[in-house]
């Protein structure tokens, strides 16, 4: 997730990640892994992948090292493979972060670096910013449930709630609504569920496969459409069988 010593990947600063000159040429090698697949699916993996490294690293320092990742920093890059999102290299020593400060730098984080990011991904991807937005939210919480599933540890309840009262695209998109707990069909494998408003369209990178369901995340609506049963059977199928 983080490296403090250039090892020879290829890299992009987080400060000029937004910049589509500088962010097309990563996108296309990344495509080239999901040959024939739309690229609106190709561009939403690429966010869950680059969120799935961003987002705990900063919840991690943040919360536990009381540090800040300067996103507008240029010594702080991502590193790639052939687009594929790595690590986040990291100057060796990084800016305090007060507690009282980290309000601040999450919305620093999601209005200054996210929100451009976002905007460059959605077009060119002609995708809908929701479902970026929603990606964010699913490894922002999973990222908490991973770290401290409880929110017992001092401040990650106080973080987790911050996003609540977050709102992009100038105020129309509440984020806390495209994510939320449900109950779910199967207690027995696992006693609550998130459910995601929206799609991340993981599904279209996999060829489907004769006889076996096609590859929807447990968050996924399309997932929570099925019929009962069937929900059931799949959640067995991804938590039991696989």
């Amino acid at each position: 997730m983080i490296r403090r010593t250039p090892d020879g990947s290829p890299s992009i600063a987080l400060a000029h990640i937004a910049d589509p000159e500088a962010l097309q040429p990563i996108l296309k090698q990344f495509a080239l892994l999901y040959p024939g697949v739309n690229r609106a699916a190709v561009v939403s993996q690429w966010s869950m992948n680059y969120l799935s490294i961003a987002l705990p690293a900063a919840i991690a320092c943040a919360l536990t090292q009381h540090r800040a990742i300067d996103f507008r920093s240029d010594d702080a890059v991502l590193l790639h493979d052939a687009g594929q999102p790595l690590a986040l290299q990291l100057p060796a020593q990084l800016p305090a972060l007060a507690p009282e400060a980290r309000a601040a730098y999450w919305s620093r984080l999601i209005h200054e670096h996210l929100a451009p990011l976002f905007a460059t991904l959605a077009n060119a991807g002609g995708l809908a910013p929701k479902v970026l937005w929603g990606n964010l939210v699913a490894i922002w919480d999973g990222a908490f449930v991973r770290m401290d599933p409880d929110l017992s540890r001092e401040g990650f309840a106080e973080a987790h709630q911050w996003l609540g009262q977050v709102t992009v695209n100038g105020g129309r998109l509440r984020l806390r609504s495209l994510q939320w707990d449900v109950e779910s069909p199967a207690p027995e494998i696992c006693p609550r569920l998130a459910l995601r408003r929206h799609c991340c369209l993981h599904y279209q990178l996999h060829t489907p496969v004769k006889d076996e369901p096609p590859v929807l995340c447990e968050t996924c609506p399309k997932l929570h459409r099925l019929p009962v049963a069937e929900q059931v059977s799949y959640l067995r199928y991804i938590y039991q069988d696989s």
